[in-house]
């Protein structure tokens, strides 16, 4: 079986230039652990220039997760 990949989008904020904007990174599914009580995700990029590295990323601050 395939290893499933998924797009990880934070909530829309204003970015320095004024404009809106959001980060984003992929991930699989083999390196995403949901922390329920603690109420974050765990997971680690990809790609990008934070490929490799760990992030916590609050649930407040998740506007959406979607499969590729």
């Amino acid at each position: 079986m395939p290893d499933r990949k998924y797009v990880i989008e934070s909530r829309r904020y204003i970015g320095e230039d004024g404009k809106t904007t959001f980060d984003s990174w992929i991930t699989s599914a083999n390196v995403i652990e949901i922390k329920h009580a603690e109420q974050y995700l765990v997971f680690y990029p990809l790609e990008g220039e934070h490929a490799g590295k760990k992030h916590y990323i609050p649930f407040s601050n998740i506007h959406v997760v979607r499969e590729m």
